[in-house]
């Protein structure tokens, strides 16, 4: 098929990742002038997630976040621990603001072009790279995909695979219920006879908020199944009968957390970004900000003709955690909700947040890890020796 038109960038994806790499480049006084192309089957908004965060020093402006709070609690064995942050705000973006305010950007930029369109496949030919549509062949010096798992995806080894899976339903109480300032992170006292499990709340105002029933696990579940545990907790926590809140939407979701180790390439001149490029933290499913700091050193290294840096893996040590943390969770549920336990009760939830954005010392790390039950770290460490002693 011929070559409907060539570009200097084109983005196949337009989800937090090409969304956050397309702003990037048109906030560059270098890269904003060049040739855009951003497709994806739909650039339709949708109402349908809420991005989580709590390092925000690289994200975009300050009227994308929907709501922000500095307190935090989780609860597990009967047992509530709570935390005034001192050093992050825990913040959230709804999707469809996100959405909406870089499309219509794109949109009236002069060198942005929106196409929708089906991604089939990727090629690359010399020093361009070549995307295959529903609606036509473009090519361009660098193509960043979210669109499509790479070919060598299937080919990297994996030991553990597990979603993280969760159905949440945005509520209004006729009465105040909720706490606007604090974030239930972990609502752990519940049954975790699927694998480790808990509740997620988000509250908006006293009488609103998003409340997800969320799984660490392989199998996810019918919405029937969600849906009656989510009104059962409303009921148990917060003496919530159906007809005392009105549902206005629902988001259902399903991040990876496996220790695959994820193509950065997909083709010389293709580079995979997001989720696809691996910059899913394995251990917790947190992506959005790790997005924009590999977006950003994108753009940083276009603007000085270099090749586009990959996703910066995480050190080694840091995958070590993540596997064995993946490990414990798939092999004993209730080992990890122990261990959730113990990290919340002796470690401030700031140096948690810090280590698990992994900006923490090795002597941060060991105090730590000395804060929870060992022996389960010590046995997953043995289970995923012929990983962790082959580079993780």
């Amino acid at each position: 098929m011929p070559v409907k038109k060539t570009y200097d960038i084109i983005i196949a994806g337009a989800g937090a990742a090409g969304l956050s790499l397309v702003w990037y480049l048109m906030q560059s006084d270098i890269m904003k002038d060049k040739s855009i192309l951003l497709l994806d089957r739909s650039l339709q908004p949708a109402k349908d997630k809420t991005w989580c965060f709590w390092e925000d020093k690289n994200l975009p402006r300050e009227d994308f976040f929907h709501h922000s709070w500095k307190q935090l609690e989780v609860i597990v064995h009967g047992n509530t621990f709570t935390e005034e942050l001192q050093h992050y705000s825990y913040r959230c973006m709804r999707s469809v603001n996100f959405t909406t305010t870089i499309l219509e950007r794109a949109a009236n930029h002069p060198s942005v072009d929106l196409v929708e369109a089906d991604v089939n496949h990727f090629d690359s030919y010399d020093d361009l790279g070549i995307v295959h549509t529903s609606e036509g062949t473009f090519r361009a010096e660098w193509i960043f995909q979210s669109a499509l798992k790479p070919p060598e995806f299937y080919d990297q080894k994996v030991d553990i695979s597990l979603k993280q899976h969760f159905l949440g339903i945005e509520i209004e109480t006729q009465n105040p219920i909720f706490d606007p300032d604090k974030v239930t992170l972990m609502d752990f006292d519940t049954s975790q006879k699927h694998g480790l499990t808990f509740f997620y709340v988000l509250p908006f105002s006293k009488t609103k908020a998003l409340v997800e029933y969320t799984f660490f696990t392989e199998n996810i579940l019918s919405n029937k199944e969600y849906r009656a545990g989510i009104d059962a907790h409303l009921l148990e926590r917060y003496s919530l009968e159906k007809s005392d809140y009105t549902i206005s939407r629902e988001e259902k979701g399903s991040i990876p957390m496996e220790d695959r180790h994820y193509p950065a390439w997909y083709n010389p001149r293709v580079m995979n970004i997001g989720t696809v490029g691996g910059l899913t933290k394995p251990s917790t499913g947190y992506t959005f900000t790790r997005i924009h700091r590999h977006c950003a050193s994108i753009v940083n290294a276009l603007e000085k003709g270099n090749t586009p840096p990959t996703s910066n893996k995480s050190a080694y040590r840091f995958r070590v955690y993540d596997m064995m943390l993946l490990n414990i969770i798939h092999e004993d549920p209730i080992e990890g909700v122990r261990i959730f336990r113990e990290l919340f009760k002796k470690n401030s939830f700031d140096k948690i947040l810090r280590f698990l954005e992994e900006d923490t010392t090795f002597n941060e790390e060991l105090s730590i890890f000395a804060s929870v039950p060992y022996m389960p770290f010590f046995k997953s460490i043995y289970k995923m020796k012929h990983r962790i002693f082959t580079g993780a």
